[in-house]
């Protein structure tokens, strides 16, 4: 009878021709050889199956599964299905991994064989060429102590950043919701998390193995389905309560726990900080709209000075930083207003600010 495999990588595929080759390309550059290849032909209207069959045929660790499209659920699940390793691995058609990504993973479970293993992305291809030839870093952590940093690390929101063990997943009955995972229902990835935290480690405080070599090369794809607006992105969230103050102390934790929060790879940072700075004028909306009283010092604080001073030092554009520049807080809320009902004010002073900050640099993912 065949080996098992230790690691099964899926791949769901679907109208990816154009950069399946270089995720392809990636997967057959591995320096690691216990794996397999598991391609999920989501019934692709263009090449795309055709080239995982011709792949598969020059590659003995690559199976390939032809089906009728259903998503990126879907195709994923097949894959969960029929893989065959201790570990599974999801990786997307149009991204890339590193070419030692599957040596370090396997390398670094061994070495904590209690831990989740997750490691770094990026969206800088330079950055991503430099992995080719960089030596292991990686730190033993934990769940508590990379929560406050998980919304631009993406440890407890995305799946291809991680070794997940195969039989804790099908022991838990984990699969992927297949009501979600197309254009116009995107969020797959963040429930199947929830899900497996829930199910796995309910209430624990588990291990990590954090390997930080950026080993995921993230494509920033325009018609990719998650550049696709989602269902019911335009009902905008109603006023909270007490929301400024809220924020404020969870992001004094999230700085107390993790100091080097904005440390990392600047456009990822700046997932943090945009993030940040979006519901600040959301909690400064929220109490005008419920009649709160809000004074300068409940939004002018440290944590706020912080964000900012990132996007100066970086230079980094975020929408929302010369707004907090400026100092104005009916600005900021008029802003956040225009924002959310996507007036075209919003974008005329947003494209202003762009041009009032020569020489900064937009993430990708934050172009409108």
């Amino acid at each position: 009878m065949e080996k098992a495999p230790l690691i099964s990588v899926v791949v769901p595929v679907y109208n990816a021709a154009e950069r399946l080759p270089a995720c392809l390309d990636s997967v057959r550059g591995q320096t690691f050889g216990d794996f397999e290849c598991i391609l999920v032909d989501d019934g692709s209207p263009d090449d795309s199956g055709a080239l995982c069959d011709q792949f598969a045929a020059g590659f003995a660790a690559a199976r390939v599964i032809h089906k009728a499209n259903g998503g990126v659920s879907s195709a994923r699940n097949a894959g969960l299905q029929a893989a065959r390793g201790r570990y599974v691995l999801f990786l997307d058609a149009d991204d890339e991994l590193a070419p030692r990504a599957l040596e370090y993973a396997a390398r670094v479970q061994a070495e904590a064989p209690d831990a989740l293993v997750w490691w770094e992305y990026t969206r800088d291809p330079a950055l991503f060429a430099r992995q080719k030839d960089a030596p292991l870093q990686w730190e033993r952590t934990s769940r508590a102590a990379q929560e406050p940093a998980s919304d631009y690390t993406l440890v407890f929101v995305a799946v291809w950043n991680k070794l997940f063990p195969l039989d804790t997943l099908r022991r838990h009955g984990l699969s992927f919701d297949c009501s979600i995972g197309y254009a116009g229902a995107t969020g797959e990835d963040r429930k199947f998390m929830a899900e497996f935290l829930e199910r796995v480690y309910p209430g624990e405080n588990f291990p990590l193995a954090h390997i930080q070599n950026p080993l995921y090369h993230y494509y920033n794809n325009p018609v990719s389905m998650t550049a696709t607006p989602q269902t019911g992105s335009d009902e905008p969230d109603p006023p909270e309560p007490d929301y400024c103050a809220r924020l404020r102390a969870e992001y004094e934790e999230k700085l107390r726990v993790a100091p080097d929060l904005l440390a990392g790879e600047p456009f990822a940072a700046a997932c943090t900080v945009r993030i940040y700075l979006r519901s600040l004028a959301f909690g400064m909306w929220s109490a005008d709209r419920l009649g709160e009283p809000l004074a300068r010092r409940d939004w002018d604080t440290p944590v706020t000075r912080t964000m900012l001073d990132f996007c100066r030092r970086q230079r980094v554009f975020v929408p929302y930083y010369l707004p907090f520049r400026l100092g104005s807080a009916a600005f900021i809320r008029r802003f956040y207003d225009w924002d959310i009902r996507r007036s075209a004010w919003f974008f005329r002073f947003r494209l202003l600010f762009k041009l009032l900050l020569p020489g900064w640099q937009e993430p990708p993912a934050f172009k409108e």
